[in-house]
């Protein structure tokens, strides 16, 4: 690596707008998608000296974003005031400004929020950013294996809570 700063800020840029699609599904507000992929790109720079090369920077960036949202989220948790109603839906306006007029993606997108997190990383990881299961076992330091099984619970939580808004395979959403 020639330009240690430069080379990473080459990279940095090619990923951002992919940090940002899987922050928007792995946080829970705008504000912690902007921090998380912040937080991530700043670890990301402080270890590019490390970074060897053996997966892609990509993967090894989704990596980081993963651990930092995880993270956010835990402590955004802790921070839940005791008079919030549980069956209150999240209402979370789209990072990128858009409105969501879809009801389809609007349920679609509501359901994948509410899956536990690491199954929502691994689904927002194979269908969003379109990682294979070998990149994302690798991304997360796990077995191929784990990453098929979990994404098979996801998507059989998906199909099963989308079934019940009369969502159906074959509709304009393909996730299964």
């Amino acid at each position: 690596m020639g330009n240690l700063k430069g080379d990473f800020e080459s990279e940095a840029e090619a990923v951002y707008p992919a940090l940002v699609r899987a922050a928007t599904v792995l946080c829970w507000s705008r504000s912690d998608v902007e921090d998380a992929v912040q937080e991530t790109l700043m670890s990301a720079f402080k270890s590019y000296s490390s970074f060897r090369g053996d997966s892609s920077f990509l993967t090894w960036t989704y990596a980081i974003l993963a651990r930092v949202a995880s993270a956010a989220n835990r402590q955004r948790f802790r921070r839940i005031p005791a008079d919030y109603a549980a069956d209150r839906p999240v209402q979370l306006p789209p990072v990128d400004g858009t409105v969501i007029v879809d009801e389809e993606a609007r349920c679609l997108i509501d359901a994948v929020r509410s899956l536990p997190e690491r199954q929502r990383e691994m689904v927002t990881l194979h269908f969003l950013q379109e990682l294979s299961y070998g990149e994302i076992a690798e991304a997360l330091g796990i077995s191929v294996g784990t990453v098929k099984a979990t994404i098979f619970a996801a998507k059989t939580f998906l199909r099963s809570a989308l079934a019940k808004k009369d969502i159906r395979k074959g509709a304009t959403h393909v996730l299964f």
